[in-house]
This record gives structure tokens, C-alpha cells and sequence, in this order.
């Protein structure tokens, strides 16, 4: 046990070795903190509240913004679009950039510009990406229209991608995931890079396939990696906005309307900010849930190797 005057002289080495370092990072510390936290808090009230425009006059409203997003009939639309979206946005970015990635570590020659072409979805600003796929997609003079009609397919048999309900979601979800599956390419190559290459050896030794050091080496070295990069894609796709709104807007008749655009049409176009706060919150609520469910994973998976080793 450590006397009182121990305990005292502890503290002020303390102070004095790591004083300086608080105080120079503390202003950093105070602006990150109120970047995050005061919208994040402002939010939460505008979710309790009726907002009065233009001053944004608040009268506590308890829960019944929240009363309203679960009665509103466009809800359940708009989560089911919004899970199909976060599905099939993660699902087709994870396929594309683990594909990539097993190409790119087979160290086949002349790969390196490839790499490099492959890289260039993921550097074009979003607005850029969903504006050169909305111009593949037009009706009358995109790519896509014009490459199957040059293949012989007739003009009367065209889709027009982006305007019809049926289509528009999905080339939606193309154009995303094209944007994006680098990230999850370099994340999936840095893990495969660095399992040891006597592995694959030790194993080639034993007479394993292709196939078999594939399951039963770089699936399992790669689980943390892919457990890290789901997990990301997933909360972008749930957070995603720029490239519908550019694409579609939303449309056509509310065929890609998800909860993030739901939440813009709510507070910036029918000037409804707290049932655009709930919404918020919501979809917060979902974020953090899904990054509880990793966390928790991610602790029973190291207590595993913990008992193990």
C-alpha cells in the first residue's frame, strides 16, 4: 500500500509527464468532441420535439415523432428497400474486391497497372462515379443502350434503367458497389499478403489441392480481416446517400427511396426536422447495434483463443 504522501508525489510525476501532452492536444480534443457530439445531441432533442421553422422554436413532443415514423405506411417500403440495399450493395462490393484480391496476390505478371486501373473507381469523388453511371444508364444515349442496340437488340426492347421501378434499384446497387470494391480489395490483399508463405509450402508438402490451402489456410487467416471490412461496408451502406441522390433521387416512384434519403426528403423537403431527427436516431440505433453485435463477436472470438493457447 502506497502512503498518502507516495500516492501524492505519483500524481505529480504524472502531471508532469503527461500535463503537456493533454494540454497541447486538448483544443483538438474539444473541437473533435463538439463536432461529434453537439449535432449528435442536437439531434437527439429535435427527435423529442416539434420544431418550429425558421428559428427552430423546439416544444417537447415526447414520442410521438417516433409514433410517427412506425405509423407512416411508407416506412416498411422504405426499411425493406433500405436492407435489400445493404445486402446486395455489401454482398456484390465483398464478391468484386475478394476476386480482385486473389487475382492481384497471385503475383501474375503485369499486374501492377491493372492494380493501379482498379484503384481508380475508389479515388473519383462519389458524385463523379454516380454521374458517369447515370450517363451509362440513360435511356436514349447511354452506353448500355446504345451497346445493346449496336448488338442488335431492338430500340422498342430497351429498359430505361432509371426510370423504371423495376430496374432502377439495381443499377443503383451497380454503380455503388463499383465505386467502392477497391476498399475492400486492399483490405483483403494486405490480410492475404500477410499470411506466411510456409504455410502454403508446409501444406503443398502434405499433398493439399489449390482448393484445400484456399479453405483451410487463407479462409481462417482472413476471418478478422473480413469480419473488419463487413463490418465498415455495412454501416456505409446503411449511411449512404450521395450516390442515389445524384442517380435517382430517390425515384421513380420511390423505387430507390432508402432511409437515409427518407431522412433528407423529411427535414430539407417537407421541412419536417423531427421526424427527420427520428429517423436519425434510428438509423443511429441501427449503426451502433450492428457495431455492439461485432464488438461482441470479436471478444467471444479472442476469449476462444485465449482458452486455446
Amino acid at each position: 500500500m502506497f502512503s498518502a504522501e507516495q500516492r501524492a508525489r505519483r500524481r505529480r510525476r504524472a502531471i508532469q509527464k503527461w500535463g503537456p501532452g493533454y494540454v497541447l492536444v486538448l483544443p483538438a480534443g474539444i473541437l473533435i468532441a463538439a463536432m461529434m457530439l453537439w449535432p449528435l445531441i442536437q439531434t437527439l432533442r429535435f427527435s423529442f420535439s416539434d420544431v418550429q421553422l425558421p428559428l427552430f422554436v423546439t416544444t417537447f413532443a415526447g414520442i410521438s415523432n417516433f409514433l410517427g415514423v412506425f405509423k407512416n405506411p411508407d416506412s416498411g417500403p422504405m426499411l425493406l428497400r433500405t436492407i435489400v440495399w445493404v445486402v446486395a450493395t455489401v454482398a456484390l462490393r465483398f464478391i468484386l474486391g475478394f476476386l480482385a484480391a486473389l487475382i492481384f496476390n497471385a503475383r501474375v505478371k503485369g499486374t501492377v497497372w491493372l492494380r493501379i486501373l482498379v484503384m481508380l473507381p475508389w479515388t473519383l469523388p462519389s458524385v463523379v462515379a454516380a454521374n458517369l453511371w447515370r450517363w451509362v444508364f440513360q435511356s436514349s444515349n447511354g452506353i448500355l443502350n446504345q451497346t445493346l442496340e449496336q448488338m442488335g437488340v431492338p430500340h422498342s426492347a430497351l429498359v430505361d434503367w432509371l426510370g423504371d421501378p423495376h430496374t432502377a434499384l439495381g443499377a443503383v446497387i451497380v454503380a455503388y458497389s463499383w465505386a467502392g470494391f477497391p476498399f475492400i480489395m486492399l483490405l483483403l490483399l494486405a490480410g492475404m499478403q500477410g499470411i506466411p508463405q510456409d504455410q502454403y509450402e508446409a501444406a503443398m508438402v502434405d499433398g493439399a489441392s489449390a482448393w484445400q490451402s484456399f479453405r483451410f489456410i487463407t479462409i481462417p487467416s482472413l476471418r478478422g480481416v473480413m469480419a473488419v471490412a463487413l463490418v465498415l461496408e455495412t454501416v456505409s451502406a446503411i449511411n449512404s446517400f450521395d450516390t442515389i441522390k445524384v442517380m435517382t433521387g430517390g425515384g421513380p416512384a420511390n423505387a430507390t427511396e432508402i432511409w437515409s434519403i427518407g431522412i433528407y426528403n423529411s427535414g430539407f423537403q417537407n421541412y419536417d426536422f423531427g421526424t427527420a431527427s427520428a429517423m436519425s436516431m434510428l438509423l443511429f440505433l441501427a449503426a451502433a447495434l450492428l457495431f455492439g453485435v461485432y464488438a461482441s463477436f470479436t471478444q467471444v472470438r479472442n476469449a476462444r483463443k485465449g482458452g486455446l493457447s
